[in-house]
């Protein structure tokens, strides 16, 4: 059947273009018969002029120079995002090297046991809740709770597991806190060392411009004097516009060597090889130290065996919990070996602090140890709630440019149609108070219905999650996808349809086997296009996604759609207004930018490439 569509198809497209070409030469026939008037031409050349131009180079300038203007505009964006950005990988790699040379990596490596001990005693903890919870459940008086939970068998247990890392905690943190005073000398004397470059550019300043101060100068140079006490009447003066002598600028100068000199003398130079003793001593304590504690971990570990906790459930956690504790000291000697072979020499090279930033875990500001930007808990969860947003305004914007299209009548479609574009004028803080006040908290109260917990995910316990934020960003995406599908599919020449259904295909099967994939380039672009519109949303992602920068846990399943995550877009918007100027922070910030840039490049390319694609198979 198709074979014959074709066959129409091109028998028809060959007759219109005779026909176009008949048209074509009695027009011209018809201009050689017809009489004309050369005092009346029938076009008129004459233009009329505007500062020497006529209308036709005045619209082509006009809409020639809008366009170079948008050209300029996006230039200099991206000029602008690469020169803020640019600096962070030399700033992010000083900052490490001083992290390793203060000794903070180190200190970092010895907290990796106290952590794992934590989250045992944290795992404990819960079991202990739970139990409780089962005893009340269980219709148990509060006596009778307490008798329970209170008994020398469950206190040797719960409290002494819990007491038992203190020496291991006290050793972190007294390593910790010599790392840190290592580090925080090191940074009074770069601020130190600042000053004092500051001050000599001042210096060179007062020297250079004496006697020819302009009023922008004289200001200037008033708050620099306004430094140095000594120098408050000579600067009150100079508001009054009193010019300097040569004796009086070379006297400021003076002072202000002095006082350069002065803050120099103040700066105590840091032998890192020297210091770093105090960080990586006592090694030998530190491996006594948890040989102890894995006695007495064990000891109370077996401990459990005496508790009766009266519940098959609680028995397996606690079952579970011993073999954690088991794993927790399998890898004592790695952990020990690993802190041996530590370098504190060792160079921390610039592919490694990009390393750091693009794969990095963490998001840590205004730290007192380290700070961290890492971008891969942003970026993970920008493409959850992408994902989860495409999963919903794929169907819904295609299925929905289709019916209008192609089955819809014209009331249907006038009435469909305007409503589906109207959800794009909607602001977008308002749908993010929408999912705020009622759509997230509607999800939770659902979630806890017993006729919904064959859902996988139910119950929700967070409100504002990356499910919550992906449904509002596909209500935004809908729209977009929605209007491009359906312009695409309306592009199809009507005669492809009619043929089609000449031959005997049903209204369906015209759809889907002719329509859809001739459309197909147009309908993926629009897809393109709504991926780009998500993952550029701001307001939506701030409001609803919960703000917990962590990796999404995707050994939960499907659970992973409910779990707070934050945003590239959303950090920007976070954080952005509260950063000093210059700073690493504010590099970082910018460097998120030039992530998502890049992302916009790809998804803009990967469109018009899915578009020459599908053309070249069409044709």
């Amino acid at each position: 059947m198709y074979t014959y569509l074709y066959s129409f198809v091109t028998r028809k497209r060959k007759a219109e273009v005779a026909q176009c070409d008949q048209k074509t030469k009695l027009r011209s026939f018809m201009a050689a018969k017809s009489p004309t008037d050369p005092k009346k031409p029938a076009f008129s050349k004459r233009r009329a002029l505007f500062l020497g131009q006529d209308s036709d180079s005045i619209i082509k300038t006009f809409f020639g120079s809008n366009a170079m203007v948008a050209i300029v505009v996006l230039a200099l964006i991206t000029i602008f995002l690469f020169k803020e950005g640019a600096g962070f990988v030399g700033l992010y790699h000083k900052s490490l090297e001083e992290y390793r040379l203060s000794g903070l990596e180190y200190v970092d490596v010895l907290k990796e046991k106290r952590e794992d001990y934590t989250e045992l005693t944290r795992y404990l903890n819960d079991v202990k809740a739970d139990w409780i919870n089962d005893l009340k459940d269980s219709g148990a008086s509060q006596s009778e709770i307490n008798k329970a939970v209170f008994s020398p068998e469950a206190k040797t247990l719960f409290l002494g597991y819990m007491r038992a890392g203190s020496d291991l905690k006290k050793f972190v943190k007294k390593k910790m806190d010599v790392a840190i005073k290592i580090r925080d000398q090191h940074t009074t004397n770069e601020n130190l060392q600042e000053t004092v470059d500051n001050y000599l550019e001042r210096i060179a300043l007062v020297r250079s411009e004496k006697y020819k101060f302009s009023p922008e100068d004289r200001a200037k140079y008033t708050l620099l004097l306004k430094d140095i006490p000594e120098l408050q009447d000579k600067a009150n003066a100079m508001t009054e516009e009193t010019l300097l002598s040569a004796e009086d600028s070379e006297r400021f100068a003076s002072l202000l060597e002095a006082e350069a000199k002065k803050i120099a003398a103040s700066i105590q130079p840091i032998d890192f090889s020297k210091t770093i003793v105090d960080v990586t001593s006592e090694q030998d304590q530190y491996a006594t130290i948890l040989a102890e504690l894995e006695v007495k971990l064990e000891e109370l570990a077996a401990s459990a065996n005496a508790v009766d906790f009266n519940n098959a459930d609680i028995d397996e956690r606690i079952e579970t919990f011993k073999g954690l504790n088991t794993v927790f000291f399998s890898n004592i000697d790695a952990h020990l070996q690993k802190l041996a072979k530590w370098d504190q020499s060792a160079a921390v090279s610039i592919p490694q602090a990009i390393g750091a930033f693009v794969t990095g875990k963490d998001w840590i500001t205004a730290s007192d140890q380290q700070d961290w930007y890492g971008l891969l808990p942003l970026l993970t969860g920008s493409l959850l709630i992408s994902a989860i947003a495409l999963f919903f305004a794929i169907p819904f914007g295609v299925g929905a440019a289709i019916y209008v299209n192609q089955i819809a009548g014209p009331a249907e479609r006038n009435f469909i149609k305007p409503y589906v574009e109207f959800i794009s004028a909607i602001p977008s803080v308002v749908i993010g108070f929408f999912g705020v006040v009622v759509f997230g908290e509607a999800i939770r109260l659902l979630s806890q219905l017993d006729a919904l917990q064959w859902v996988p995910f139910f119950p929700v316990q967070e409100r504002l999650n990356a499910f919550t934020a992906g449904c509002l960003l596909a209500l935004m995406a809908i729209p977009t996808i929605f209007t491009l599908a359906e312009d695409a599919i309306n592009n199809i020449p009507r005669h492809f349809k009619e043929a089609s259904l000449a031959m005997g295909a049903t209204q369906l099967q015209t759809t889907m086997r002719v329509i859809v994939p001739t459309a197909l380039s147009g309908i993926i672009s629009a897809i393109m296009l709504g991926f780009g519109r998500v993952i550029g949303e701001t307001m939506v992602v701030l409001l609803c996604a919960g703000n917990r920068i962590k990796i999404p846990d995707f050994t939960e399943g499907v659970g992973v759609f409910v779990e707070p995550v934050h945003t590239m877009t959303g950090i920007i918007a976070q954080e952005m207004g509260e950063v000093v100027h210059g700073s690493l922070h504010y590099r970082a910030l910018f460097m998120v930018g030039i992530v998502l840039f890049f992302i916009s490049l790809l998804i803009n390319y990967s469109a018009q490439w899915v578009v020459k694609r599908y053309s070249k198979l069409g044709d």
